[in-house]
Formats: C-alpha cells, sequence, structure tokens
C-alpha cells in the first residue's frame, strides 16, 4: 500500500517525539497545542496506528511510534537535503542544534533573533552533544552546544568555543531537610547524595555529573528519563532524601514544590560550548561566534569564590580569558 506522506505531519510527530510534551512541540513548531493534537491524529489515521500514549501526566512512544521515528527522521533529513541542495548555502536556514528547549543554548540563539528577528533558523533539540555530532559531520547541522569533553565521536573537523559557565543548582522537594537553605554547600550533598533522571545512553552531562560525584565523595543514583515536568516531579519526590542538579538557567517555575538553591564552596560550573565544522560552514555560523564573543560579559560571567570544574575542562578557561578566583578539579 502507498501512502502519501504529508511531511508536515510527519515533522509535527518528530519533534513530539523529541519533547514528548504536547505543549512544547507546539511552541517549537510555532503552532497551537489543538492544532499539533489534530496534527497528530490525522498522521495516526493515514497511518492506521497509534503513535503515543496519552497520559494525564505524560506522552510516551507507542511501540508503533517508536518504529516510525527513525524513518520519520530520515524522510525530513532528505526534504531538507533536497531543499537545501538548489539553494545557495547563505540563503538557507541556520540549522542548530540546542539540546533542549529549557537550556542555556536556546538563550544564545534568542539573542541572535533579538538583532535580526528575521533570522532564518532551523532548530532541532538531540538531547546531548554526543548525539549532535554525527548530524554536525553529515552536515546535517550546522552548529551544536554541548560539553566538548568525554563526548563520543569528536574529530579534528571540528571547531569549538566555551560561550557559557552555568552554575549548577540543587533541586529538592520543598520537604527536603536542605529547603529552607539560601546556598547548599557541596559537603552538605553527602549527607544524602545525588540523583539524575537518564535520557537514553551516557552523555557528556552524565559524565561530569559522575566526576563531581567522585570528587567529592558522594553518592549518586541514575533512573529513566523524565518524560515531562510533572513526571520529573513524581521521580524527585518518589528519590526521597536525594538531591537533583540542574543549571541555574533552567527555570522550574511550573511547580511551587521545587526549590532550586545555589551550590557553594565550590560552586560547580557546567561548560557550554558552541561547536560547528571547520570547513564550507554556514556563514551565519561566524554571526553566532560573534555573539557569544560579545555575550561574554554576561554568559562567561566571574562566579565569586571558588568554582569547581572537571580537570579535562579547565584549559577552556584558558582559552576563553576568563578570569576566576580559584578552580578545583
Amino acid at each position: 500500500m502507498i501512502v502519501d506522506l504529508d511531511l508536515a505531519l510527519v515533522r509535527s510527530f518528530a519533534i513530539t517525539a523529541e519533547e514528548l510534551h504536547f505543549r512544547r512541540a507546539a511552541e517549537r513548531l510555532f503552532i497551537t497545542q489543538q492544532a499539533l493534537s489534530q496534527r497528530i491524529r490525522r498522521l495516526e489515521l493515514l497511518l492506521g496506528v497509534s503513535l503515543f500514549v496519552r497520559g494525564n501526566r505524560s506522552v510516551a512512544l507507542t511501540e508503533e511510534g517508536q518504529r516510525f521515528l527513525a524513518p520519520a527522521r530520515r524522510v525530513m533529513e532528505a526534504a531538507d537535503a533536497a531543499v537545501q541542495a538548489v539553494q545557495p548555502r547563505e540563503r538557507r536556514p541556520l540549522r542548530v542544534d540546542v539540546v533542549d528547549g529549557r537550556l542555556a543554548p536556546l538563550q544564545l540563539v534568542r539573542k541572535l533573533l533579538e538583532e535580526d528577528p528575521e533570522l532564518p533558523l532551523n532548530l532541532s533539540m538531540r538531547q546531548s552533544l554526543a548525539a549532535a555530532l554525527p548530524a554536525l559531520a553529515r552536515d546535517e547541522i550546522d552548529t551544536a552546544f554541548g560539553r566538548v569533553h568525554d563526548v563520543q565521536g569528536w574529530s579534528a573537523e571540528f571547531s569549538h568555543r566555551l560561550v557559557r559557565l552555568e552554575p549548577l543548582r540543587a533541586l529538592v522537594p520543598r520537604t527536603h531537610p536542605l529547603a529552607d537553605r539560601d546556598e547548599v554547600r557541596i559537603d552538605d550533598l553527602r549527607s544524602c547524595g545525588i540523583w539524575q533522571p537518564r535520557n537514553g545512553v551516557a552523555s557528556e552531562w552524565e559524565h561530569y555529573v559522575r566526576r563531581l560525584a567522585d570528587s567529592f565523595g558522594l553518592s549518586l543514583a541514575f533512573s529513566g528519563a523524565a518524560l515531562s515536568d510533572e513526571h520529573f516531579l513524581e521521580h524527585l519526590w518518589s528519590h526521597g532524601e536525594m538531591a537533583c542538579l540542574a543549571g541555574a538557567d533552567v527555570s522550574y517555575t511550573f511547580s511551587p514544590d521545587i526549590r532550586s538553591i545555589p551550590l557553594v564552596d565550590p560552586t560547580p560550573v557546567y561548560p557550554w560550548s558552541m561547536v560547528w565544522r571547520r570547513q564550507a560552514g554556514h556563514p551565519l555560523v561566524d554571526r553566532l561566534v560573534g555573539l557569544a564573543k560579545r555575550s561574554a560579559g554576561d554568559w562567561l560571567t566571574h562566579v565569586p569564590g571558588e568554582i569547581w570544574l572537571p580537570a579535562p575542562d579547565r584549559a577552556l578557561l584558558r582559552g576563553a580569558g576568563v578570569d576566576v578566583d580559584a578552580v578545583r578539579g
């Protein structure tokens, strides 16, 4: 049986599968949540299968949805490649992987749009730099963000620049013994340990957390992925007195039950870098690099007191000319 697939429906499915959250997927597509639901329903009717399991607090792929995802992504990539083949490089959108729509890299892209609201952009969210590098090598994206150490797939063809030192925070429920603190010392985490959700294979973020836990003798546990904000909150409550680590740029205002508390003595910082190909890059990559340089005063803000970075990442500070009081790692 031959089925004519509507690319808009396929793209809506793939983005919803990445987010596992209809509101966030609709925001990425610049459509309403109702319109997105209608697109997914039309695609399901066309294929004759259900692609998502929709619960009160979570969304998950069905078995059919899981099987459809990889071919759907290939269809999108082929369509994008067909368009790019007949467009001059300077006219096509800048393709940027921002890891996740809630994280720091999206803020830099927003600054670029503030400077030029008509700038053509195509965003993707592959959840880690390790997942984005193969796409970067295949010229499916123009630039990506992440931590450049402890990452699989690195090649000499890539350039990178440190763009953000993001202080980490401890996330705890409001009933947690540390919840009334204005700051939490790293040593305070020895009494409760760290819990982190895990999305599929180990990422450079996971390696960073493991290095932090080993450096300070903290117990560490991982669980399955958090499928939505509400699912994350359920995980946080279920892990009792364990704390979760997250970046200071991530907002948790969706729940009054979560306290996000700065970590100190020392302050762990996560090193976000921008990565691109050395050769035949999109001309707009240079504009994004220039914006990162101009934003360094805000994004590479001096953190008072002592910071902690894994030893492999400390060379990035010298390369970016970052001034810090003291660095541990």
